[in-house]
Parts: C-alpha cells; sequence; structure tokens
C-alpha cells in the first residue's frame, strides 16, 4: 500500500487508521532518514489506541511504553549495534505481545518477527510531502 502524505497531520492521520486495522500482537518497524516523519507517525497511531499524548522519540531511553486501550511500545534502535543489545533490554519478550513500533530496524531485520509490517517513509517532492509505503 502507497500513500502520499501532504503534512505531518496527514501521516498522523493515515497512521491511525493503519493502527485501528492492527491486532496484537503485531510488530511494525519504521524506516525512514531522520526527520521523515517516524515519530509523527507513532503518534498517529498511538492515537487509535486512545493514547493523545507524551508521544516522543525514545532515542536515548531506547522504548518508551504508553498504555491506552492495548499495551504500545516505542523503540529507537538507532543507537545500538548489536543483537545483544536488543537482548538486554528483553526486547523478544516485550514484543511478544501488545504493539511494538519499531524506528530505525534496519540492522535488526533478522531478529523481527517474520509477520512484521514494513513501513518506509520517504520525502516527497515538496518540502511536507511524505511517501509512505506500507508492506508485509
Amino acid at each position: 500500500m502507497k500513500y502520499i502524505s501532504h503534512s505531518v497531520e496527514d501521516t498522523e492521520k493515515f497512521a491511525e487508521k493503519l493502527a485501528a486495522g492492527i491486532t496484537p500482537p503485531a510488530v511494525v518497524c519504521l524506516s525512514g532518514d531522520l526527520g521523515a516523519g517516524k515519530t509523527a507517525f507513532v503518534r498517529g497511531f498511538a492515537r487509535a489506541f486512545g493514547i493523545e499524548r507524551g508521544v516522543s522519540s525514545p532515542t536515548f531511553t531506547l522504548m518508551h511504553r504508553y498504555d491506552g486501550s492495548q499495551s504500545l511500545k516505542h523503540y529507537d534502535l538507532y543507537r545500538l549495534s548489536d543483537f545483544d543489545e536488543l537482548t538486554d533490554i528483553g526486547f523478544e519478550e516485550e514484543t511478544a505481545s501488545g504493539v511494538s513500533l519499531i524506528e530505525w530496524p534496519d540492522g535488526f531485520m533478522e531478529f523481527m518477527p517474520p509477520d512484521r509490517i514494513l513501513v518506509t517513509i520517504t520525502r516527497g517532492g515538496g518540502d511536507n510531502e511524505r511517501v509512505i509505503e506500507v508492506s508485509e
């Protein structure tokens, strides 16, 4: 599925609609450059679970947990370099329940579950345009 977003709000609305069709446990991998809109996507996704505030990138904490109608875990793997570091944060156990959104999964795709959803966000033609591609 491919979607063209024209604003941060569009990205959030698209993510919220996508989240409405997700059944836990689920892992959603978010790929894209810095500033592409991954955290905006997570904000919209969280809204579908009744989480309205406090969504931010977990760059230095590695994971944020949000409680809403479903448990939502938001990971940022940018600073990790190997699987042992994933193990240290309890990644396998944590992603086995609820919904996990994972920013910067690229170096760890072989450790993601086979039924993961991959969301790739790239810059489009205009300053605020983003191309969002969803694949399984």
